[in-house]
């Protein structure tokens, strides 16, 4: 299964010694007496505490990376919709070219994408439409703070959840995967690129349990406390002929890394960096 394949290596690179960026993340307040900056950042609810992170280039380590382990990896894929400005046609193309990818990939029975969290990130740019800034398919902002998108009692809600706005009948399965794609569409670098942090270095305690509630949607998700044991990466430079793919759910735990996400301002290391653009997608993969 695409999911827990590792290319071994003879001689694994020193992750520590990769080159890196500077890149500020905001979390959740650990304490009240936290000696950090309060933040307050789009698309979260309530101040949040900012900090200066180490971020490293993830691309080295690409063939090391999985998706049991970090929780994130670097795919080679070309979409052919990444030029397309109708952002209804851009998310019904999109879902048409990954849903196969996505079965393909895992080798799974069957996978249910996620249309409501579609999410197509403009930062910045005036031409989209005033109608459509902050809805849910458009958004002008990124999410610079650190969450996983899903508290695993949240996962088979969705999924399920899904199956009835799409009028799908519910069938048994013996494995679900939430499975998550972000493809860069403007040119490289971007001015917010995604940041991930290795799963193997969030424990338990690292996470807030805590609500969602926007666009209809109600369920539980996940803030991040800092730590600075927290090993976080990016991919530099993305193009649309590639896209960075996480887990946000596994109904087996013990391939279920608790993998954070956020964007961050990487502007200090290229000051001239474009405007992103992006989309992302998520999807209920399924096993008999």
């Amino acid at each position: 299964m695409g999911a827990a394949m590792r290319v071994p290596s003879t001689a694994q690179i020193n992750r520590e010694q990769l080159a890196s960026v500077q890149g500020q993340i905001a979390f959740a307040r650990r304490s009240p007496g936290e000696k950090a900056p309060a933040i307050v950042v789009p698309g979260s609810d309530g101040p949040l505490v900012s900090y200066d992170v180490t971020i490293r280039d993830a691309r080295p380590i690409v063939d090391e990376l999985s998706l049991d382990s970090e929780g994130f990896t670097l795919i080679q894929h070309k979409i052919s919709c990444a030029n397309e400005r109708d952002p209804e046609v851009m998310r019904d193309r999109y879902l048409e070219e990954m849903v196969p990818f996505i079965k393909d990939y895992f080798k799974a029975s069957w996978v249910v994408p996620k249309r409501d969290a579609v999410i197509i990130r403009s930062v910045g740019a005036s031409s989209v439409p005033p109608a459509e800034k902050g809805s849910g398919l458009v958004r002008p902002y990124v999410a610079s703070f650190a969450h996983i998108d899903y508290a695993p009692i949240a996962g088979p809600v969705m999924a399920a959840r899904e199956d009835q706005l799409q009028g799908i009948p519910i069938r048994a399965y013996s494995r679900l995967m939430i499975i998550q794609a972000w493809h860069a569409l403007s040119e490289p670098p971007q001015d917010f690129p995604l940041a991930f942090c290795d799963g193997n270095s969030v424990v338990d305690t690292d996470l807030v349990d805590t609500v969602y509630e926007k666009y209809d949607v109600k369920h539980k998700t996940w803030l991040v406390h800092y730590s600075p044991v927290h090993r976080w990466y990016y991919f530099p430079d993305m193009t649309s002929a590639e896209f960075a793919l996480f887990k946000g759910y596994d109904s087996e735990d013990d391939h279920n890394p608790r993998s954070a996400h956020a964007a961050f301002d990487n502007r200090r290391a290229y000051p001239d960096a474009k405007p992103r653009r992006s989309v992302e997608a998520r999807f209920f993969v399924y096993y008999d």
